[in-house]
């Protein structure tokens, strides 16, 4: 069965050809809303579920209707970024789950998963718990290719960084310090979902297969949380120690310009004095004006001298 509008579709999928024997898949993607009013009338979502899957910024979490005999999984993925992003962020993947009938829900940004999914993992599934478990562990495995490629960058930024601080180099930091906030914070709560996963009514029919592969994505889930907090605290001090570059710099700029101004306020204050349209007493002669140039370098040289010797320079 296959609904179509446009990019809008509730799809029933297929693997390598054909339906698979123990479990039915239905894809939605870009959900809106003639795709909710297929989901109540054909397939009887309620409001509640309804509500869930349209949320394109639900957080990971389980979720079980016993009206409907419904289980709900939400698990985030990294998304790369693009033109009008500079920085990763994460974007939810929503399993449903009713009977031996598997629903997922995605938009374009998330596509790029199920693709590759479909095409290499989704036929090692037997049944509908051990799909979304294999899901799982296949998205999981992203987080660590986001992470790579975060660490990369960082490391480059790093090299320049040591060499000379530009402020774009800083921008692009920060960005990383971005995408950090995004996945770290994903990585955490799909661990906390599915440490509690074992403790709900998911557990009670999932499958010994399925049981395995959910031990393979806690291992993963958790090595990735653990790398995030590790490159979130390399990056960090980074920039700390990059911005207390940046700002001790600016110190000795604002501590040579100050310096400077006081010793060329010497010039100002004696030039005016003697330049005022009026006679004044000690110097009346031709030769006045070498008098007060000598007076403005020796004026200068000491308050030089004296700055110097009290390391203001």
């Amino acid at each position: 069965m296959k609904l179509k509008r446009g990019e809008n579709m509730i799809r029933r999928q297929e693997i390598n050809g054909k339906s698979p024997l123990n479990y039915s898949w239905y894809d939605i993607k870009n959900i809106d809303e003639k795709d909710i009013l297929q989901l109540k009338r054909r397939f009887h979502f309620t409001p509640t579920i309804i509500s869930y899957v349209a949320d394109k910024n639900e957080r990971p979490h389980y979720d079980h209707d016993s009206l409907t005999n419904t289980e709900l999984i939400v698990y985030d993925i990294p998304v790369w970024p693009e033109a009008n992003t500079e920085h990763f962020t994460t974007r939810p993947l929503i399993f449903l789950l009713q009977g031996t009938t598997v629903y997922t829900f995605h938009t374009d940004k998330t596509e790029y998963i199920f693709k590759e999914f479909k095409e290499e993992k989704a036929q090692d599934a037997k049944d509908a718990t051990e799909f979304i478990m294999l899901f799982l562990l296949h998205a999981t495995k992203y987080f660590q290719r986001a992470l790579n490629q975060i660490n990369n960058r960082v490391n480059r930024l790093d090299a320049r960084l040591n060499s000379k601080i530009k402020n774009k180099d800083l921008l692009d930091l920060a960005q990383m310090e971005r995408s950090l906030v995004f996945v770290s914070s994903s990585a955490r709560t799909n661990l906390m979902m599915l440490e509690n996963l074992k403790n709900t009514p998911f557990s009670w029919h999932i499958t010994k297969n399925a049981q395995e592969k959910l031990d393979d994505v806690l291992i993963e889930a958790e090595q990735a949380a653990r790398t995030v907090e590790i490159s979130n605290e390399v990056t960090e001090k980074i920039s700390r120690t990059s911005n207390n570059i940046l700002n001790n710099n600016l110190n000795d700029t604002m501590k040579f310009l100050t310096v400077w101004s006081l010793i060329l306020t010497i010039p100002t204050i004696l030039t005016g004095f003697f330049g005022m349209n009026v006679k004044l007493p000690i110097l009346n002669n031709d030769f006045d004006w070498i008098i007060i140039i000598g007076a403005n370098v020796v004026l200068m040289g000491a308050l030089y001298i004296y700055l110097r010797h009290n390391d203001f320079l």
